[in-house]
């Protein structure tokens, strides 16, 4: 990152200065987000800003304290293209403005900084064109105000500063360390070890001591934190985004039915690991440390004064009392936070809006019924209150741990929600979450980051519709609000913390970004190896079709060809899919793509098979839940070229008894079997024989939303969803194959009535979307008379 500025501070008359990328922060975040910008843009100007004297923001000199562990072990928290030294990518002092603080921060087309140097003393006003924030949620230390403090006469410290007090090492006596946190557990490790006597103090009326996990788990010994980056046991977290790693149906498995539901283990949220030279627990043992679990009351000299009573002599009082986890900046105007999607004070007007949380939470209970019994934090701990309600404690600062803030609320934990910063693209937030993966998924956000600046993320539009606005909103809530629900005793509520759910996160990322994982078709190991299977069989095979339909299926005079029309969706979860339009217009059933709206923002894209195996990638352009109906588009091709073969609409219903045909594939797996992953023995597309058996009498024939509308008996299988249902003497669409009656055995579709209504309505609101027309007209035959139903 070896960059000099285009405009230096020295260059620029009353401490004035222009930028095109300023970024506050100079931790994981700032860091990944400043090398990505520059290795992208060398041309521009940059600055990052940080109040330390040194950079790298947690892990920053002046933080490395003697003894100091990470969560992670050696090789697992690291940027993933190259390691943290100055000898290997060369970083240099230029860009970097160390000991500077953001002080003010008001928007007027792009962004003005009001930044003051304090090394020197003065301020310095910076103008950008983008701001980055990346100041982390652990920079600012949250330390109260003691009753008494005043007269302690020994030192009192926030665990971030342990480094420069260390001399306390040989001067102390005793100490009392205060708090249950990672930071709790790291200082009662280091006096002890040093012979030192410790009163831990852990708040009666707190969360307890926070979970250190032992470093090697399982019978294997397997790494903890390599654990948690594991695919396959992601899938056992449930997540509202992770259907982005492509294993839909293995998620639907284990989160959306009863037996997966009873497979799952008890949630859980891993905050630490005993990651120590010499056993914890074996350093309690010997004596030196004493655990008080009680309150701190006041202090007095050198003796800090316990609820129950107890005076403990103390030399030192260090504190691990939490951090503030929103920047001190001022961002002007007044009111902004809120479309910037920052913590702010409530209010009933003000975003989230409360009908769009209980919209949210109704679905995340939905879709994970679990959550609904939380634990009841008078039950975990009946005496709880937050810290700055316990006697003899107090604060002066405006923001504290125990201010009720929203939580940060954004789209992708990186941009803002609101629309006007759709428009602008001069915002956006990295590192604002807590994970195993801070170096991988700060390196991620900020590609993502600059693909968002550079207009490269292909499903946000600079002028969104309100439609688009409000799905936009949506997501950002929705996986800002299933944080409260998934860990309710970390800190989701305020900020994204989650363990096993950041592989699926990074997919997500990678998904916007086109960077799909294992093909460059998107696709899921699963996946992957489904299509090939499939491939194989429909390279190999040919579909015999009935010779007295062969001309009207494969040789019609007007070139329509019905069997070349069918595709099979790549995917394991099976599908049918035909081709209605010489442009490439897909039809199939609402569910074969997504089971509800929101799965449609997550994977709107999908590969499939053509009759000849070779492969096109199609995207969802309308999903109609009620009829059970959807339209996807080819986007790409292996071999196919415009005109793409299709099938032709009827005009007319058919008639009772009319013989038809349909064309499907049966899916892979026996769902009759005792126990999953047997393979059934059915061709990959099959062409069955039946007839028409009428409509449901009671049924409207649009609303195929529970069951289809349309009654036929050619024989299909659970993987059948989307077949077309073809009449044998004319090779014309009549239907579309979509369930199965378990009352009656009888097969069932949705009807023509549905398929042509939701075609035109298509038809008339899309037609503008498209840079070549669609050919909507080689659908229809003129009808020489209507014929009835029989």
């Amino acid at each position: 990152m070896a960059h000099r500025l285009v405009n230096r501070p020295e260059d620029v008359d009353n401490g004035e200065e222009t930028l095109d990328v300023a970024i506050v922060g100079a931790g994981w975040a700032g860091l990944a987000a400043a090398k990505a910008r520059h290795q992208l843009h060398p041309e521009e100007s940059l600055g990052v800003f940080d109040s330390a004297a040194s950079l790298g923001g947690t892990w920053a000199k002046h933080r490395l304290y003697t003894g100091l562990k990470t969560n992670n072990m050696l090789g697992t928290y690291q940027y993933p293209d190259f390691p943290m030294d100055t000898e290997t990518f060369g970083i240099k002092p230029d860009p970097i403005r160390a000991q500077s603080r953001g002080g003010r921060a008001p928007r007027n087309g792009g962004w003005t900084l009001m930044v003051r140097d304090i090394k020197v003393g003065g301020n310095i006003k910076i103008e950008a064109r983008r701001l980055v924030l990346a100041t982390g949620l652990s920079s600012e230390p949250f330390l109260p105000i003691f009753e008494g403090q005043e007269d302690f006469g020994a030192p009192i410290f926030h665990a971030k500063d342990l480094r420069n007090h260390e001399d306390t090492y040989g001067t102390a006596k005793s100490l009392t360390v205060f708090g249950g946190t990672k930071s709790a557990w790291d200082m009662v490790y280091l006096y002890a070890t040093k012979g030192i006597r410790v009163n831990w103090v852990i708040r009666e009326s707190g969360h307890g001591p926070a979970w250190n996990a032992p470093p090697y788990v399982t019978p294997l010994k397997k790494w903890l934190e390599k654990l948690a980056h594991i695919r396959m046991l992601t899938w056992f977290s449930p997540c509202s985004w992770g259907a982005a790693d492509g294993y839909v149906k293995t998620h639907t498995f284990y989160h959306g039915t009863s037996i997966g539901r009873a497979i799952v283990n008890k949630l859980c949220s891993i905050l630490g690991i005993l990651n120590y030279d010499k056993d914890f627990f074996e350093v309690v043992k010997e004596g030196l440390v004493k655990i008080h679990i009680v309150d701190i009351e006041r202090l007095s000299k050198q003796t800090v004064y316990l609820s129950d009573g107890t005076a403990l002599h103390a030399n030192v009082l260090c504190c691990a009392t939490g951090w503030k986890h929103v920047p001190p900046i001022k961002f002007l105007p007044d009111g902004i936070t809120e479309d910037m999607g920052m913590p702010h004070t409530s209010s009933p007007n003000s975003f989230p809006y409360s009908s769009l949380l209980d919209q949210v939470d109704g679905e995340i209970f939905d879709k994970f019924p679990r959550f609904k019994d939380q634990p009841i934090q008078k039950v975990q701990n009946s005496k709880y209150r937050t810290l700055l309600e316990d006697k003899g404690l107090s604060s002066s600062d405006d923001i504290t741990p125990s201010t009720e803030l929203t939580p940060y609320t954004l789209y992708r934990f990186i941009i803002p929600p609101s629309s006007r910063f759709l428009k602008t693209r001069d915002l956006a937030f990295v590192g604002i979450l807590v994970n195993f993966s801070i170096p991988v998924s700060t390196h991620v956000q900020s590609l993502w980051m600059n693909a968002f600046f550079d207009d490269m993320v292909p499903s946000l539009p600079r002028n969104p519709s309100p439609e688009f606005a409000s799905r936009f909103q949506h997501e950002a809530v929705l996986h800002s609000r299933f944080g409260k629900w998934r860990y309710p005793g970390g800190f989701g509520h305020s900020f994204p913390d989650f363990v096993f759910d950041a592989v699926p996160y990074l997919d997500l990322l990678l998904k916007d970004l086109g960077c799909h994982k294992n093909t460059s078709l998107g696709l899921s190991k699963e996946q992957h190896d489904a299509l090939i299977s499939k491939r194989n069989w429909l390279t190999s095979h040919t579909i015999p079709i009935p010779r007295d339909a062969f001309r009207t299926f494969v040789s019609s005079p007007k070139e329509y060809h019905t069997l070349a029309a069918t595709f099979v969706f790549a995917q394991s979860e099976a599908g049918t899919a035909v081709c209605i339009s010489p442009d490439g217009i897909l039809l199939t059933c609402a569910h074969c793509v997504a089971g509800e709206s929101s799965e449609l923002a997550a994977d709107t894209s999908h590969v499939l098979l053509a009759s000849t195996g070779e492969v096109v990638i199609a995207k969802v352009v309308a999903w109609d839940p009620i009829r059970d109906l959807a339209l996807l588009q080819i986007v790409k091709a292996e071999l196919f070229r415009r005109p793409f073969p299709y099938a032709r609409i009827a005009t007319s219903p058919p008639k009772f008894n009319t013989e038809l045909l349909c064309i499907g594939h049966p899916g892979s797996e026996d769902l009759e079997a005792e126990h999953s992953g047997v393979k059934t023995e059915y061709d990959t597309l099959v062409l069955t024989e039946g007839t028409f058996r009428g409509l449901d009498k009671n049924q409207d024939p649009q609303d195929n939303s529970e069951i289809g509308a349309l009654k036929h008996s050619c024989w299909t299988y659970w993987g059948h969803s989307g077949a077309g249902l073809f009449d044998r003497k004319t090779g014309t669409l009549v239907g579309v194959h979509s369930s199965w009656d378990d009352k009656t055995c009888m097969r069932r579709g949705v009807p023509l009535e549905a398929v042509a209504a939701f075609v035109i309505e298509v038809e008339a609101s899309k037609r503008e979307d498209f840079t070549e027309e669609w050919r909507w007209y080689l659908w229809w035959e003129p009808e020489p008379t209507t014929t009835p139903r029989a």
